[in-house]
């Protein structure tokens, strides 16, 4: 009878231990579930960080910092982020956070030229004239 007695309370603590090994696994799954989907929503802030970030730079945004605090701000209360339109609206709404935009000169657009000191001294190399070594070194005395 103690045979029997001994079987039965295995068997019982053999499905205790089973439905606790259980019970266990399934605490780990779902700590395991809500570790993932704070992972996920980090990977997402950060995603849409670095989007913000792109699109002030790409603005011409002064203070970076600032403008990506005041425009994830206003990216999280709106179902739908968009970066770019967030980014255009802080603009038209808080315009010093932005470089102005380059205003026209007077001057001429034209790109100043250099003296040909550099054409000269290529003729002189290339060349191997003397003709050409002494007008590369008039310039050259000349410059300096």
């Amino acid at each position: 009878m103690s045979d029997v007695m001994t079987s039965e309370s295995s068997t019982i603590d053999a499905s205790i231990d089973w439905q606790a090994r259980a019970a266990e696994l399934e605490a780990r799954l779902a700590a395991a579930e809500k570790h993932l989907a704070e992972s996920r929503e980090a990977v997402d802030a950060a995603e849409r960080r670095r989007v913000i970030e792109r699109e002030l730079v790409r603005q011409g945004a002064l203070d970076v910092e600032t403008a990506a605090l005041l425009t994830e701000a206003a990216v999280a209360g709106l179902n739908k982020a968009d970066a770019k339109a967030a980014v255009a609206e802080l603009k038209r709404k808080k315009p010093f956070l932005f470089a102005p935009p380059a205003r026209a000169s007077a001057m001429s657009g034209a790109v100043e030229r250099g003296s040909g000191i550099d054409e000269a001294a290529a003729a002189a190399r290339e060349s191997g004239d003397r003709r050409a070594l002494l007008r590369y070194l008039r310039m050259r005395r000349g410059a300096m």
